[in-house]
């Protein structure tokens, strides 16, 4: 495009010299203008060739600016609101950050008591439990040493009855008088 209008201005340039030098040697007449009317004529076609493709990249720039501005009022209008927003959240900064102390207390409050109430729940249990397991082993040991006293004591019978014929004796008669 750029070529067509360069090559547009030096012919019409060239005819122009052309007609400018043949209207110097002879007296003025309506017939001398017929170079620059065909120059104009030229430039007018050329133009119209030109012109609707300019008028095309003009008109889209023109809708392109048209977007871009109507995109840059709706950005500044959110940054507007966003703005707004924050300012107001600044100046309810203060009542919020008691609101958050408060809840933190009241929270941390909450929290040490239920922690006391689980460990001391925790504790009971584990005193239960302990409790319950020494009641166990000190039944164990007990029937342990039951058991070690009766076999002594059996082992000392059977050591003093086979020791002494007289209690072999009545052991034997005992036992036999039972079985009957």
């Amino acid at each position: 495009m750029k070529s067509i209008i360069y090559y547009t201005f030096l012919f019409t340039s060239l005819i122009s010299v052309a007609g400018a030098e043949e209207a110097a040697h002879h007296e003025a007449s309506i017939w001398d203008l017929k170079y620059p009317f065909v120059n104009f004529i030229i430039m007018l076609a050329i133009l119209s060739k030109v012109v609707k493709p300019l008028r095309e990249k003009f008109n889209k720039q023109a809708a392109d600016v048209k977007s871009l501005m109507e995109s840059a009022a709706r950005n500044n209008k959110d940054a507007e609101d966003r703005l707004n927003s924050f300012q107001a959240k600044i100046k309810n900064l203060d009542s919020e950050l008691v609101k958050i102390t408060a809840d933190y207390d009241s929270e941390a409050a909450q929290f040490a008591k239920n922690q006391s109430e689980e460990t001391q729940t925790t504790i009971a249990r584990m005193k239960r439990d302990l409790e319950n397991k020494l009641d166990g082993e000190k039944k164990e040991l007990i029937d342990e040493l039951n058991h070690d006293l009766i076999n002594k004591v059996v082992l000392g019978a059977k050591t003093t009855i086979k020791g002494n014929k007289d209690f072999q004796t009545k052991a034997t008669q005992k036992i036999v008088s039972e079985l009957r």
